[in-house]
């Protein structure tokens, strides 16, 4: 039996990125490891929506103009990595009158969101995606590049969610270097992981602008550009209207209190928007600043909503605990969730599809069940007597669900997981075949 390239016989990094490059972004067997907060490119979002941009992409332009080439740059931008819906495609048709067009709304000071399609994704957990309009992505994409200019200095080291070098991974890893840092030849060390409660529904936007405002004038973004963003932030999300594109069994998972729908007055930013993405970023910098500046933590971490203290003593992380609830009802006007860990770094900590241990790091046990669960699915339609029988495409659908979570399991300690997967499945090392 031939032994596999990748999946469960591991390959290099770059083979691992290879494969993901060449992934269809509609692929339904897209895995998503964390708590819910990555964006992940948003392959498991029908094709509605992609906030994600590369980094280095924004050129500037004048300081309260929009021109046809930035509102280019920003529609290819738009396009890139994306299975075109039927929303893009109708821009794509007639782009430069569409283009031109958007042009002349922003430079108007009349551009606002248009009505957006709500879909829900179920994987790692039910929640609501607001796709936007595609003419609405090409404006979020000629925007935030240039408020990012101007936040991204400011934004410390250890903020790790939606940021170009970043990402789930570099956050896990500096994690483990905080967690080594304290239990290093000591038997005690703690951590404290808090989580906000609804976080995306619980941004206060009036808040939000004023913060945005004030930073934006000093720094002198145009009004053009200042427009834009408080045509973001003005309005209910959903005040353009909202395209459902769900069953009613879909739309039962969300809990109520997760649809955008019931935000409190004022309150609520639509997931999926790359603008939602950055401007959350900007409301919990103050969070940031205020940990390591003031309750000066040094082994302080976020991933959007998901933050994480380590330290040699108990009672300094629970004090720490007090403040920061404090901090966030004042300021931002959020609460934490009821479910606070404050435990011995000896236990493990749960965070971004890990467990973080002094010594190692494991793939989190959800993980690995879906892995089985999709695996056990998969041979129950396609293996018979041991043996793969299997189409072209149904052998390339599996490769890339292998390729997923080979990219996840090479970041923890798994050799031990890999032989039991390889032990169970065998079939496996056909699809290389």
């Amino acid at each position: 039996m031939t032994t596999p390239s990748y999946p469960f016989g591991w390959p290099a990094k770059s083979q691992v990125r290879g494969e993901a490059a060449a992934w269809s972004s509609a692929s339904a067997w897209n895995v998503n490891f964390n708590n819910g907060n990555v964006n992940n490119n948003h392959r498991n979002n029908n094709g509605f929506a992609l906030a994600v941009r590369r980094a280095g992409e924004f050129q500037g332009e004048g300081a309260d103009s929009v021109t046809l080439r930035a509102l280019y740059n920003a529609w290819r931008r738009a396009r890139r990595q994306k299975v075109p819906s039927h929303n893009q495609l109708h821009f794509d048709v007639e782009w430069l009158e569409h283009l031109l067009q958007l042009r002349a709304d922003i430079a108007a000071g009349t551009w606002s969101p248009r009505p957006s399609t709500c879909f829900i994704a179920t994987r790692p957990k039910a929640r609501e995606i607001h796709a936007p309009d595609f003419a609405d992505r090409v404006v979020h994409h000629w925007l935030v590049p240039q408020l990012e200019a101007i936040y991204e200095p400011g934004f410390i080291h250890d903020s790790y969610a939606n940021r170009a070098g970043r990402g789930s991974h570099a956050a896990v890893r500096r994690l483990q270097q905080f967690v080594r840092q304290v239990h290093s030849g000591q038997t005690g060390g703690w951590f404290l992981q808090l989580d906000i409660h609804n976080f995306f529904n619980s941004i206060h936007r009036p808040t939000l602008w004023a913060m945005l405002k004030r930073r934006l004038h000093r720094a002198g973004l145009g009004d053009t550009a200042l427009r834009v963003a408080h045509a973001l932030l003005r309005h209910d999300p959903l005040h353009a209207g909202v395209q459902v594109r769900a069953t009613p069994a879909e739309l039962a998972q969300v809990p109520p209190h997760k649809r955008l729908a019931n935000a409190a007055p004022g309150c609520g930013l639509p997931i999926g928007n790359l603008s939602s993405q950055f401007f959350a970023n900007v409301y919990l910098d103050a969070l940031d600043q205020f940990a390591k500046h003031q309750l000066r933590a040094r082994r302080y971490l976020r991933y959007v909503d998901d933050f994480v203290l380590v330290h040699h003593d108990r009672g300094q992380l629970d004090a720490w605990r007090h403040q920061i609830e404090a901090f966030l009802a004042d300021r931002l006007k959020l609460s934490l969730k009821p479910d606070i860990r404050l435990r011995p770094l000896t236990d493990g900590i749960d965070f971004l599809g890990y467990v973080v241990r002094p010594t190692h790091t494991l793939a989190r046990r959800r993980v690995v069940a879906h892995a089985t669960e999709k695996l056990a699915a998969f041979e129950a339609l396609h293996v018979h007597n041991g043996r793969l029988r299997a189409t072209r495409a149904q052998r390339q659908q599996l490769q890339s669900v292998l390729a997923s979570y080979a990219g996840h399991f090479q970041h923890a300690n798994s050799h031990r997981l890999q032989q039991r997967l390889r032990a169970r499945f065998p079939w496996i090392n056909e699809v290389s075949q």
